[in-house]
């Protein structure tokens, strides 16, 4: 029997009366989609347990978040009769409507202390300050009892008594020296579990003793050894190198309780770190990908492989990592871990394959999607983005950085993206980490931005349905435009009233400046709101970018060849041809274009820029290189660097 103390947080309080029995018996800190009140918000919760036999009149008490206010909130003339539930809203929002309590603080998700006491000042039960996750609360594991657990199953105004929760003597992270793992089920049921990151079943392995989890990064690779391109006569450059050496290694823990073939426990998923150095290993947050191996490496199913729809006929575009849709959509656990090894994001997913050609490369683009009713969670509720103030995410991008054109450059549209930030175009944010994928080193990756609907309706607070990304109605327009003379004043106020004409001069700005030559007939990317809006367009993908720095881009949109196509086909660049033609749009965005070059692009600022991205991964480099064998050293790469971004950067302003 394992013991209790292993597990479990022991409350001492100073009680009265009703001390053992009106308690706390479940706090949520983060109510991202468990239960609304009548005002349809989603707001934190604290509920209170009656476990004496008698009714109690809960006018005598009061709650709080506050240790010198013990008499924040105070109940109204309610009888909560014995053995029976009460839920109060931590909204802020002080109604005492007896259908429907709401205090008048809320509840950090860091972690804040609650306090329950009564009309005398004394404290009868508390809380201390515990960090939550997205729907997930702070349970006793039996109604009225002693021991308590983190829990995605909530249960508010529910007993807790019908559900069986597993106790872990340590919890996931970073551990310096091997750790012996118990696992408890509260309800004595049998622990199934894996150490491959499929889902238990009730025919996993039976968890008899305790688990000796050590470093394991010195054991054979597994699914790093798996290619994850054709063969290099398919493949080029893009082929696929088995990693040089033993890559890193975690190990992930799925586990459940099972009883007569059943489930009865919630699914947990957990990874652990173990290294004498583990700690400050990285530099950049850590995020655990954990899924069963088909839904990545099988022939038929894997998404991350040629796998059966790989055409020899069409090497460059087929391939089971080419298929797109909800059909391969795989679900997976996600962890995040910040950059001081905290657990910041546990949830299930779903993931896909993101991105054009790159999803050729060996190692890919990831997008993950959050959704309540198949994956438990509404949203990705975290500071994803350093520059944003926002605190969750439908769906965000894991970006491989060998997207990159031409070198072993890597980081051109992350650098391109922080110069022009502060100009008027919509941008994506980045945050480097480092992915392990079922424990095993996966390189690094960027978190960025998905640009789609829910993008602009956090950026702007605009209603996801009044936003439009129908491609069909802008080139509508563009096709009213064809035979129109922007010259007469009429009609290019006509063109004002359809775009905003300073957005577009911005985003014409920065992508002739950065030479981005898949552009535009490629890469285009527009939005309005649905009603009255003007044409928005968002700059994105600049892998072909910091080219050439002699190249003259003003030339490329001047194509009008109907016979061209890719990259600067005529109907692409038709609208910025049209406007040039009116010599009150050409005054414009001349002078807009010396405003920037003096400011946001002056030489300095963007070599400065280009350093603070590159410092960001620099230290991962190496790690990176021996798992993917691209660049080829860390000596390419800094060449690279220095000879093709930052000699662009040099040079640009000059030609």
């Amino acid at each position: 029997m394992v013991k209790k103390a292993l597990f479990v947080l022991k409350l001492f309080v100073v009680v009265n009366v009703f001390g053992q029995s009106l308690v706390i018996n479940e706090i949520m800190s983060v109510n991202d989609a468990t239960i609304f009140g009548m005002d349809g918000d989603y707001s934190d919760w604290i509920e209170l347990y009656n476990a004496s036999d008698d009714e109690i009149d809960l006018s005598d008490f009061y709650l709080s978040d506050d240790v010198t206010n013990l008499e924040k909130w105070e109940f109204p003339e309610i009888e909560l009769p014995a053995h029976e539930f009460v839920l109060v809203f931590a909204s802020k929002k002080d109604i005492h409507d007896t259908n429907e309590l709401h205090a008048n603080f809320k509840i950090s998700s860091e972690g804040e202390d609650i306090y329950l006491c009564d009309d005398d000042g004394i404290i009868i039960d508390y809380v201390p300050a515990i960090p939550l996750l997205s729907d997930q609360s702070f349970i006793r594991t039996i109604d009225g009892g002693n021991d308590w657990t983190k829990t995605d199953n909530a249960s508010p105004g529910l007993t807790n008594n019908s559900i069986n929760y597993l106790l872990f003597s340590h919890n996931e992270g970073f551990y310096p020296n091997s750790i012996s793992l118990e696992i408890e089920s509260t309800n004595s049921d049998t622990i199934r579990y894996t150490l491959n990151g499929s889902v238990p079943t009730a025919n996993s392995p039976v968890l008899e003793s305790p688990l000796l989890l050590e470093n394991v990064s010195s054991n054979p690779n597994t699914i790093s050894e798996i290619p994850t391109t054709p063969d290099e006569e398919f493949s080029g450059e893009f082929v696929w190198k088995a990693p040089d050496g033993f890559v890193d290694k975690a190990i992930v823990l799925r586990c459940g309780s099972f009883n007569n073939g059943n489930r009865t426990s919630e699914e947990y998923t957990k990874t652990y770190f173990i290294g004498e150095d583990i700690a400050s290993k990285f530099t950049v947050p850590v995020i655990s990908l954990v899924t069963d191996s088909v839904n990545l490496f099988d022939n038929d199913t894997g998404i991350y492989i040629p796998g059966q729809h790989f055409n020899e006929d069409n090497p460059d575009w087929s391939g089971n990592y080419y298929m797109r849709g909800d059909d391969w959509e795989r679900d997976v656990h996600i962890e995040y871990f910040n950059d001081q090894g905290d657990l910041c994001l546990s949830q299930l997913a779903g993931m896909r394959i993101h991105g054009g050609k790159s999803r050729l490369l060996a190692q890919k683009s990831l997008r993950l999607y959050a959704r309540h009713d198949e994956y438990g969670k509404k949203y990705f509720k975290y500071e994803l983005l350093p520059n944003r103030d926002e605190k969750k995410y439908k769906r965000f991008l894991l970006r491989s950085p060998l997207c990159s054109w031409g070198g072993a450059c890597l980081y051109k549209d992350v650098i391109a993206h922080q110069i022009f930030s502060d100009l008027n175009v919509e941008y994506q944010d980045s945050r480097p980490v480092v992915v392990f994928v079922n424990g095993e080193y996966w390189g690094i990756h960027t978190i960025r931005d998905r640009i789609d609907e829910r993008y602009i309706e956090y950026l702007y607070d605009y209603d996801e349905d009044s936003i439009n990304f129908d491609i069909d109605s802008y080139v509508d327009l563009i096709e009213s435009i064809e035979d129109l003379d922007m010259s007469d004043n009429s009609n290019y106020e006509y063109l004002l009233s359809q775009i905003d004409i300073h957005n577009f001069i911005d985003y014409t700005i920065i992508e002739t400046f950065f030479a981005n030559y898949d552009w535009p007939a490629n890469n285009f990317r527009v939005w309005r709101k649905a009603s009255d809006g003007k044409w928005r367009f968002i700059p994105f993908d600049f892998d072909a970018a910091f080219g050439n720095y002699n190249y003259n881009m003003f030339n490329h949109l001047s194509q009008d060849d109907p016979e061209v196509g890719w990259p600067n086909s005529a109907f692409s660049t038709l609208l910025f041809r049209k406007l040039f033609d009116n010599d009150n749009f050409r005054s414009l965005f001349l002078s807009r274009y010396a405003e920037v070059l003096n400011g946001e692009f002056l030489k300095g600022k963007i070599l400065h820029e280009g350093d603070s991205i590159i410092n960001l991964y620099r230290p991962e480099l190496h790690a990176h290189i021996e798992r993917w064998n691209y660049p080829e050293s860390e000596d390419a790469w800094e060449n690279d660097f220095d000879n093709i971004i930052m000699t662009f950067m040099e040079e640009r302003q000059t030609v």
